[in-house]
């Protein structure tokens, strides 16, 4: 099948509202009767873990994803900075789609790295190795935004940008 549009999703804070590092290591606790016991937040799959966290759609995204869905000539991922070397992460970010009936043709964990880097080769090679017309984005991290609108305006394609946390989108 010849696709038409590329459509990426980010995750967290996109797609699905996870739990936040400040907030969730108090929820951590209050589940678990233990302190959250690591460094860091992102890169554990504990955060992502449906026993301990209630981590609900981004309806607004949500709306967004019902929307491409019907078109059958999009080719449609998640692109996520969640690490996939990390033990746990992929079962658990494809349980939380499972729960929530969301499919997509392709679903990427960063291979490691800064996830910017990581998105845009990921974008790169998706639409060159897909042919497509047009690529769309749902992201919300304001300062990959930026690096966003700067790489599209370098594009030999139609590429759109939405920002989910002001609910705007550019064209470029």
């Amino acid at each position: 099948m010849k696709y038409k549009k590329l459509i990426s999703f980010d995750f967290d804070k996109t797609l699905f509202n996870t739990p936040e590092p400040e907030l969730g290591k108090d929820i951590f606790l209050e589940k678990t009767g233990n302190q959250w016991p690591h460094r860091g937040w992102w890169g554990k799959p504990e955060t992502l873990d449906m026993n301990i966290f209630d981590i609900p759609l981004n309806e607004w995204v949500y709306s967004k994803y019902v929307e491409f869905l019907e078109e059958e000539e999009n080719f449609m991922i998640l692109a996520t900075g969640r690490l996939k070397k990390v033990d746990g992460m992929v079962d658990n970010v494809n349980k939380i789609l499972d729960k929530n009936s969301i499919e997509f043709d392709e679903v990427h964990l960063n291979w490691g790295g800064d996830t910017l880097k990581f998105k845009l080769k990921l974008f790169e090679q998706k639409i060159q190795h897909l042919g497509v017309e047009e690529f769309i984005m749902l992201d919300d991290r304001q300062e990959h935004l930026v690096e966003f609108e700067d790489w599209a305006k370098k594009q030999n394609i139609k590429v759109t940008i939405i920002d989910v946390i002001n609910k705007t989108e550019k064209t470029f």
